[in-house]
């Protein structure tokens, strides 16, 4: 039976995993997508003659859904992934020494989280139980009104070596937002989703290939391997509606009729679009009122033996947060640095040259060969106290229009959304691609 295919803008992760997801369903789809490349925030980029990634991102086996991706798509996990039990060491810029070290063995849940704290540092024995049971009574204790990650933590009496050392750090990379601004009720989502399900969970997924190489790719190839189209330098200026539908697409020069039609761009991009679509005007002036933040990459290249002592480590009292040693994507000798919630306004080189000075005194590294900077200046949205109230879900007023991003909640009604991280992008494409399977049927 021939179908019309799904008309997809945006071939990000999230429009990629609806399209992979509605491939596999036997639905064919288009996706265009602005740019040259694929990937969205999750892609590669040439810089200066080297292919890097467009930002730093930890995967974790709280990545459900990419797994299960990855599944679909017949791609092992072995071959992109090294997979890793959790282990954060966080070093003092100023001592060179360990700050805190948490490693949680192969233990099943929760005797891993037990046997972890119980042989992490640098807490006293009595601080160590006391905390384990106060951050369970924490994760466990739904908030009734949501407040700043740091109010909350501080409700809770855990050790001030934990909360500041740790979760602290933790809020940070995980929501782009920092502690005293970030939201409690989706800091508590990302940990209850990490620590209180299986093992695994906490597991690192360290990236044997660049960003673009990891997912995107494998989308591309499989949805034109299911009769699919996937079409760059392709921007949607215009979106044609009337009251109940949409009708029709411009794209560059060429006005387009469609049967369904996703939106997988960004809410910068999908507010511009749905201003013009009188049925979407409350939808594109939610979408107006967030705000973001910013992520800086600090690539420092240095000799092939210069090396991390871990994949990755935490920094305290340093210019960036976390160290990523390129070395298992291919990379020798190349060290990332990740500055969340950055100022974008920095220069490149200040902020390449202080890391490299402070690494330099920290390991005793000589200065890198050269260094590039990209900044993400919106990166992430800034998950503050009840931002869930001003995001969308996927389905809008508009009978065959649907969005979806890392934007979106697509978690259970009740349950506080994912910050924007690659697997909220990826949940918010399945989900999306699920609601018209469904239909379809």
């Amino acid at each position: 039976m021939n179908r019309t295919p799904v008309t997809i803008v945006g071939a990000g992760w999230a429009g990629l995993a609806a399209g992979v997801s509605l491939s596999a369903a036997g639905i064919p789809v288009r996706i265009f997508e602005a740019a040259k490349q694929i990937g969205g925030r999750g892609r590669t980029v040439q810089l200066d003659g080297a292919e890097l990634d467009n930002g730093q991102h930890l995967m974790i086996g709280a990545y459900h859904e990419l797994l299960g991706l990855l599944d679909t798509l017949q791609v092992s996990e072995q071959d992109l992934f090294a997979r890793l039990p959790q282990q954060l060491k966080i070093l003092d810029a100023a001592s060179a020494g360990i700050d805190f070290e948490l490693r949680l063995p192969r233990l099943p849940a929760p005797l891993h989280l037990l046997f972890g704290m119980l042989a992490s540092r640098p807490m006293s024995l009595g601080d160590k139980f006391s905390t384990l049971l106060r951050f369970n009574r924490l994760l466990n204790t739904p908030l009734q009104q949501d407040c700043s990650v740091s109010r909350w933590l501080a409700s809770a009496g855990l050790p001030e070596a934990y909360v500041e050392r740790l979760l602290k750090p933790l809020c940070l990379a995980a929501l782009t937002t920092r502690p005293d601004e970030a939201s409690a009720q989706i800091f508590q989502t990302v940990l209850l989703q990490t620590f209180q399900g299986a093992r695994a969970n906490t597991d690192l997924l360290i990236a044997r290939r660049n960003m673009g190489d990891l997912f995107p790719a494998q989308a591309r190839a499989f949805i034109e391997g299911h009769g699919g189209e996937l079409l760059t330098t392709h921007r949607v200026s215009r979106i044609e509606a009337d009251e109940q539908r949409v009708r029709a697409i411009q794209i560059n020069d060429e006005r387009l009729a469609v049967d369904q039609l996703i939106l997988a761009t960004s809410p910068v991009a999908t507010q511009r679009l749905l201003a013009k679509v009188s049925a979407c005007a409350d939808l594109a002036e939610q979408l107006s009122r967030f705000e973001y933040e910013a992520i800086t990459t600090v690539y420092l290249h240095y000799a092939q033996d210069i090396r991390l002592q871990e994949p990755m480590l935490g920094l305290r009292d340093a210019s960036a947060e976390w160290l990523f040693d390129r070395r298992l994507c291919g990379q020798p000798g190349v060290i990332a640095g990740v500055i969340s919630a950055a100022d974008p306004a920095l220069s490149h080189d200040h902020v390449a040259t202080q890391l490299a000075e402070e690494l330099s005194r920290l390991f005793g590294w000589p200065q890198p060969h050269h260094h590039r900077v990209i900044v993400e200046k919106r990166a992430a949205l800034r998950c503050t106290p009840d931002i869930d109230k001003i995001r969308p879900g996927i389905q809008t007023t508009l009978a065959n229009l649907r969005i979806c991003g890392d934007y979106i909640n697509s978690e259970a009604a009740g349950t506080a959304g994912l910050p924007s991280t690659l697997e909220a992008a990826l949940r918010s494409g399945v989900k999306c691609a699920r609601q018209l399977i469904k239909e379809s049927r």
